[in-house]
This record gives C-alpha cells, structure tokens and sequence, in this order.
C-alpha cells in the first residue's frame, strides 16, 4: 500500500516529518518566495537547511522565532545560523492541529568543575609550639 506522502511528495517541512522529535538545523537561505494556497498566491519567507531536501516556509510566529534566535531582523543575515524546529500543536479555525515550532536549540551542559581536593588534616593543623 502507498501512503498519501510518498504518492504526493512535498518539497516543504511538515510537523510528521519530524518523527515527533525536535531537530537542529542550521539556515542555509532564506528567500522570499510566492507560494500557492487555498486562496490564490501569498509572499513568504522560506527557510532552505544544509543537508535535507525539505523547506520551512514561515508564519509570523515562526519568522519572529528566527529574528529572536539570530538577533537578526535582516534575512540576508539568517544563513550559517543553526535553529531547532520541534513538533507541537496549535489552534486554527477552532481545531487543534499539528505544527512545527523554531527554538534555539538546547545548550549542551558544560561539564561542572571538579571540587579542589581538601588538604590531609595533618596540613591543616599548625603543631608547632611557639616557645
């Protein structure tokens, strides 16, 4: 049996497409492009990633997580920055549907300092007798 994807393939990101794992990915392009929809034709930023075949065209919210992430208003500047796109949901015409949502990706923790070895008690305490 088929499955609706493989018999119409998408060249852009959709939330299953993420196997309900966040994913880190760093911006290759961000080109404005003209894009179809149920309503004819709209303007919209779409985000190309180094290493995979699918696009993000972007929302509102998602275009504002970009700028947060980069501190860059400018799309021009978004390339070589990395992002992590994860799965959530959201409300739209009074249903709960999928989503994907950008967040910067997830600081690995520094290793924490080992504590400086205390000294042998016998260093600590001065036996010496002042007369």
């Amino acid at each position: 049996m088929a499955k609706r994807d493989d018999v119409f393939p998408s060249r852009f990101l959709k939330c299953a497409d993420l196997n309900g794992k966040p994913v880190v990915v760093t911006i290759e392009s961000a080109p404005i492009e003209t894009l179809k929809n149920g309503k004819g034709e709209e303007t919209k930023t779409v985000l190309y990633f180094r290493k995979t075949k699918k696009a993000l065209p972007l929302n509102r919210v998602n275009w504002d997580s970009v700028c947060d992430i980069t501190g860059e208003a400018d799309t021009e500047n978004w390339p070589d920055h990395r992002i992590e796109l994860f799965p959530t949901t959201t409300e739209m015409k009074g249903e709960t549907v999928p989503c994907i949502r950008i967040r910067a990706p997830a600081q690995r923790e520094l290793p924490k300092p080992k504590p400086a070895a205390k000294p042998p008690l016998a260093d600590e305490m001065d036996d010496e007798v002042p007369f």
